[in-house]
């Protein structure tokens, strides 16, 4: 199996599935620090510089696609004024802001990077 959604939101190492990708415990000063390599495997984190340009697009349509449709279900089946909605949206935002920024880069390294066996 290639990919693996479990693997994926525990942010796991995407050779190895077992290693973490981001350094432990989280901190808000630096919400995307990464390991440098797997300690399992030693699969590079980052592997050329630029990598996760195209997390950036993912985590826009991860956003657009869960936030746009509470909005207009908020507007147009429950009746909520705009700003009302507006107000749950921006919170919601906030609240998975973090998941979304870091599920992003675990998401397009894992759709990049191919699961190897051998590590199991």
């Amino acid at each position: 199996m290639r990919f693996s959604l479990s693997a994926m939101w525990k942010n796991k190492c995407p050779r190895c599935r077992q290693g973490q990708m981001f350094v432990e415990p989280f901190k808000f000063s630096d919400p995307l620090a990464m390991n440098k390599n797997c300690s399992v495997c030693n699969q590079a984190m980052e592997p050329e510089p630029g990598f996760y340009y195209g997390a950036m697009f993912l985590s826009y349509i991860i956003s657009t696609f869960t936030l746009l449709p509470l909005a207009l279900l908020l507007v147009f089946y429950f009746k909520w004024s705009v700003e009302a909605a507006m107000g749950i949206v921006i919170l919601f935002g906030a609240l998975f802001f973090f998941k979304i920024l870091r599920g992003s880069r675990s998401l397009w390294i894992h759709m990049m990077v191919r699961y190897d066996k051998s590590y199991s």
